[in-house]
């Protein structure tokens, strides 16, 4: 024993001031204020091996709660290590983990000693039963209701408000029926056990007196994420009916600034109303931030700054570095993907490429950022997400568009024959497919008329059938892409299917990735691919090079959700634009609002070296070069720790040569490409720089003297006569742009004439 507290002695003296004083505080209630990378799991794991170290406590009278298994079990390991195999250890899981626990050692005292758990499978398949006996039959999907009935009962314990909030009666009764069913099988969700977890001790005073008996120490991992179930779970835990502390110490550790999961639930209030709720608390702040650079964290400081609901800190770190971060406005979506890639390429050669993270707001953003990295051989890795041209979406309207080409394609028919769903399930399909395989030489319109002329197939089926075969009617392989595509999601009625089939927010999602691919269709067609087929042709071409790449370990790519808890030497923040980041979604209040600033923070904390901050001037919107806006957050970025450069008219040795000097790294001068090709379409911008890269000194007197108005005539050499509709005055050039005969053209003033 004596040597396990020295062992632990040492631990607290390897620890900061604050971090000890998280540790030392066992009695009374504790907040502890845990800024991104300043050791707070180190605090938590050392907190427990103190308490059953130096203060004798047993592990079975200690619980550490957190949000995943993952995290349980580095607590516990870490734990193990410092106390050695002879002592047992405090209880260490998820909330849910412990809830089970507790219904489990008291389950005399529920409606049904034995039960058992609805997986999400099991929940599904009860509330497709009811749905089926239900009008809401086709207009709502099990995996809606799933959604609304957790999202319910996070938020109160009070069943008759749960169903009372509920203004759709049907839905009310197919939620009702839902619980009614379920405990017909002894059965609780996944859910109910926080529920019934936190309804054991909020019911039962015996119960509630003997957990204060048996546990006398809490602690909460990731306070932020908890929502109000789980708050209430740990009042019911630490305090008496008369809300007064009813064992040693409860310890909630976390960072209202890193909470950004209200969508599942988590309510940054808890945190910032613990204080409140648990009269007394000793509040500490861990301000010491080992991971990233002083520079990067002064960056973090001030943009969180704009936020009010928060516990006001600020980070430090005695790494100090300079020119650390960087902020780069590129000319087009196009050029940003490439300039990351470029960085992404010279960091590859320094062999520290798995120490890389591209982070984006949303899913769709990959897409461009995938094609660049492909384009030149870079391997990535997708993180919580399928790589653009494998998500299911995508796939689904690839697979219509493939019979277009080849109406022989059986793998693609049997992906579309039901989806959307039309009522044609397995028993039409291997009928169908049957009767393909004795007769080859058709095609799958061919197979399908013969099966209405001799009416194989009759009634709904029949018409179901018709309305599938309607949808290829007016399609054929040399098609204009982008045209066909868009007509393709609105033939099939996919965006429909998207919304009756999942989750709002899970199809919208999914819905962006649609247009993605529409904007994916405009760019390969203005490359000169611009019928279906080369389209598709194109996408091969790219899934090949994707199979290749599978197996290697590269960049990383994310959204910032995903990227909670990481860390990376270097970080690029892709898309920074509003309406992007922050999404248009969050613009309705001001709490919406500060968590998309949470969740850039969270972003910028994830970088240790370097981090790269980039957004387009213009970004393809079907077909047209749309104009953006920086984001609000970039412009809180304090330019006495961000270097801020255009790089729109840049050419791509230069863009080598400007990270070759950033990140003192020698990369040879080969590559003269310019960015000044984009894709051509009636209504879309074209952005042209044809001059080098020049700085301000460079720019002519005369072409600063020109005085461009809108609606002027002006003359280029290449495009001819053109409308001037728009002047933009930078300190180093005037942006004209143009409407000429190919298009509108954003063109440096020093190129035109006016006529």
């Amino acid at each position: 024993m004596e040597t396990h507290k020295e062992n632990s002695t040492l631990h607290i003296q390897d620890l900061n001031t604050e971090q000890q004083q998280a540790v030392l505080h066992t009695q009374g209630p504790l907040l502890v204020i845990a800024g991104a990378g300043s050791g707070k799991t180190r605090v938590i794991t050392n907190r427990i091996t103190h308490m059953i170290v130096n203060n004798g406590v047993y592990p079975k009278n200690i619980i550490a709660l957190t949000f995943t298994n993952k995290a349980a079990q580095e607590m516990k390991e870490r734990i193990r290590a410092s106390l050695g195999h002879d002592h047992s250890l405090p209880f260490i899981g998820t909330f849910h983990s412990y809830c089970l626990y507790l219904l489990r050692i008291h389950k005399e005292l529920l409606p049904f000693e034995n039960f058992s758990i609805f997986d999400e499978d099991d929940k599904n398949a009860l509330l497709t039963q009811l749905l089926k006996k239900s009008p809401l039959y086709k207009r709502q999907t099990a995996q809606q209701l799933s959604y609304l009935i957790s999202k319910l009962k996070n938020q109160t314990l009070d069943e008759r408000e749960q169903l009372s909030s509920l203004q759709d009666p049907h839905v009310r009764d197919i939620v009702a029926t839902y619980e009614k069913e379920k405990r017909a099988s002894n059965a609780f969700d996944f859910d109910d056990l926080l529920v019934e977890g936190t309804r054991l001790l909020q019911r039962n005073i015996a119960v509630r007196d003997w957990h204060h008996a048996q546990i006398r120490h809490v602690l909460v991992d990731e306070y932020q994420d908890t929502n109000h179930v789980q708050h209430e779970l740990l009042k019911l835990m630490g305090l008496t009916k008369d809300n007064q502390l009813a064992i040693d110490s409860v310890c909630a550790v976390g960072d209202e600034d890193q909470s950004i999961y209200s969508w599942r639930g988590a309510t940054v209030d808890n945190i910032m109303y613990f204080q409140n709720d648990f009269k007394g608390t000793t509040l500490i702040k861990m301000e010491q931030n080992y991971r990233s650079k002083e520079p990067i964290l002064q960056v973090a400081n001030t943009v969180i700054q704009n936020n009010n609901n928060r516990n006001e800190k600020k980070l430090w770190s005695d790494h100090k570095g300079s020119d650390c971060v960087r902020a780069l406005q590129c000319l087009s979506g196009y050029q940003e993907a490439d300039v990351i890639a470029r960085y992404c390429e010279l960091i590859n050669s320094t062999g520290k490429l798995t120490s890389a993270a591209i982070l984006y707001r949303t899913h769709f953003q990959s897409r461009l950022i995938e094609e660049a990295l492909l384009k030149y051989g870079i391997p990535y890795t997708i993180i919580g997400g399928i790589r653009f041209y494998e998500r299911k979406e995508i796939k689904d309207i690839i697979a219509f568009i493939r019979l277009i080409i080849n109406p022989f394609d059986r793998m693609a028919f049997s992906r579309v024959i039901n989806c959307p769903t039309r009522g044609l399930g397995d028993v039409f399909q291997e009928l169908f497919l049957t009767h393909w395989s004795h007769e080859p030489l058709l095609n799958v319109h061919q197979i399908a008329q013969k099966l209405l002329d001799e009416k194989l197939v009759i009634g709904a089926k029949a018409k179901a059938l018709e309305t599938f075969l309607a949808i290829f009617k007016d399609f054929k392989p040399t098609d204009n892409a982008p045209e066909a595509v868009t007509k393709m999601v609105s033939a099939s009625n996919y965006i429909a299917h998207l919304k009756d089939t999942y989750e709002k927010n899970e199809a919208q999602e999914r819905i962006e990735n649609l247009q993605e691919f529409i904007n994916a269709a405009h760019f390969f067609a203005g490359q000169g691919k611009s019928s279906l087929e080369s389209l598709l042709n194109e996408i091969s071409l790219l899934q090949e090079k994707t199979d290749k790449e599978q197996g290697h370990v590269g960049v990383t790519l994310m959204t910032i959700h995903a990227a909670k808890g990481l860390e990376f030497a270097y970080v690029i923040i892709a898309g920074m634009e509003e309406n992007l980041f922050p999404s248009s979604r969050s613009l309705a209040t001001q709490d919406q609002l500060e968590e998309e600033r949470r969740l850039f923070y969270v972003a910028i904390t994830r970088a240790r070296t370097n981090l790269l901050i980039t957004n387009a001037r213009f970004r393809q919107t079907y077909g047209s070069m749309e104009e953006q806006i920086s984001s609000r957050f970039v412009d809180e970025i304090p330019r006495t720790y961000c270097k801020f450069d255009q790089a729109g008219s840049w050419q791509m040795y230069e863009v080598k040569n400007y990270f070759s000097q950033w990140l003192k790294i020698n990369a040879p001068v080969s590559d003269v490409m310019v960015f000044n090709t984009y894709p051509t379409k009636q209504k879309e911008v074209e952005i042209t720089f044809e001059q080098p890269a020049r700085f301000a000194s460079q720019v002519t007197s005369e072409t600063k003297s020109k005085s461009f108005k809108k609606h002027q005539t002006v003359k280029h050499t290449k495009f001819g006569l053109g409308i001037v509709q728009t002047i933009e005055q930078k300190t180093d050039k005037t942006l004209v742009t143009a409407r000429f005969k190919d298009g509108l053209k954003t063109i440096d003033a020093s190129f035109l004439t006016i006529v």
